[in-house]
């Protein structure tokens, strides 16, 4: 072996070990994404009444969430509302676990006075991050950032920022409209993740498209109303009658027809993130749904909040031999929204 060789060798060897040192000292991380190593120092002297662990789900056209911590007890057992929302409260940090279960995503939040927050949901693997929770309370938009098939915009969720008790005051009302106003002139013009805010107000008119959307928006509008005031909501939704609507499915041999099996309604938000029933009836296309309830929480859930089933398969093209024109299928949700309470 001549000098010029054992150069060569040593270097290999050299580079081999170098790889060796690395993955022994990163193996417990090695199949972690994420802020993985900065996020316990991120929480040093966080008290532990401060910190919600808020573990996410993300599935191809939603999220699912659990939440524990902080007075937060969102995870309760059994509970079918957990979809697309986070709740805390002001001076909380949400400590977030992320996990997919079919598809690489994405978890995008835009604090408008804060910071930005992106990170990559990919299959197999673990992401974590720490993002306080807003001290100005409201409804925050998140989504996911990361294209995984064309209903991929209606994964978007509401990251909402709580009093500790009582409702919104309305300082705090006109603090939320302001920052969202400069957000949809300035920094998020023109960005369809950013609900429009209506109210205050005692009565609602949400009107749905053909997207299967409330008035154009996903999530819906935020509306504000008043503590312990009667309040009206009605929900008007077409009858779906073509593909851009995930309410227009198809059965195993191809037959289209407007989803019937789900609920419209409006559902409790209390203090401690518990979302309770106040009232629910089956979908009815080209109606006028009403909905009248006392503001007794501090907000509220409106519209369609669990998952719709949707098959794309006109004419059965999709279960044939050779899937003629590919599968797409997967739970969606885009007609929904929340209302906020303020002291009246």
């Amino acid at each position: 072996m001549d000098k010029k060789e054992r150069w060569e060798l040593a270097w290999t060897i050299f580079v081999i070990v170098l790889f060796a040192i690395v993955i022994a000292l990163t193996l417990p991380e090695y199949f972690l994404v994420g802020g993985v190593p900065s996020v316990d120092r991120c929480l040093v002297g966080v008290p532990t009444s401060k910190i919600i662990d808020v573990h996410i789900t993300s599935y191809q056209y939603l999220f699912k969430i659990n939440e524990s911590g902080g007075g937060i007890i969102s995870d309760e057992l059994g509970s079918p509302y957990y979809y697309n929302l986070i709740i805390g409260h002001p001076g909380e940090y949400l400590n977030i676990t992320m996990r997919s279960a079919d598809v690489t995503s994405n978890f995008y939040f835009a604090d408008y006075s804060d910071r930005v927050v992106t990170d990559q949901i990919v299959p197999g693997l673990v992401a974590y991050d720490v993002l306080p929770v807003p001290n100005i309370t409201g409804a925050y938009a998140f989504l996911g950032g990361e294209y995984n098939g064309p209903w991929f915009s209606y994964q978007t969720g509401l990251l909402l920022s709580l009093p500790y008790s009582g409702y919104f005051t309305s300082g705090n009302i006109t603090a939320y409209e302001k920052q969202t106003s400069v957000a949809q002139s300035v920094a998020l013009k023109g960005d369809p993740y950013n609900p429009p805010i209506i109210g205050p107000s005692t009565s609602f008119y949400l009107v749905g498209n053909q997207c299967g959307i409330f008035n154009d928006t996903v999530p819906g509008p935020t509306l504000i109303t008043c503590a312990h005031k009667t309040v009206t909501v009605k929900m008007y939704i077409p009858t779906p009658d073509d593909d851009r609507n995930y309410l227009y499915n198809y059965s195993v041999n191809g037959t289209a027809y407007p989803v019937t099996s789900v609920y419209v309604g409006i559902y409790a938000i209390w203090w401690n993130g518990t979302i309770t029933l106040v009232k629910q009836v089956p979908i009815s296309y080209g109606t006028t749904m009403c909905f009248t309830f006392n503001a007794t929480a501090p907000a509220y859930l409106y519209g369609i909040i669990t998952p719709v089933y949707y098959n794309y398969n006109p004419c059965g093209l999709s279960t044939k031999i050779g899937d003629l024109i590919g599968v797409q299928k997967g739970y969606i949700m885009g007609a929904w929204g929340v209302i906020l309470v303020e002291c009246d």
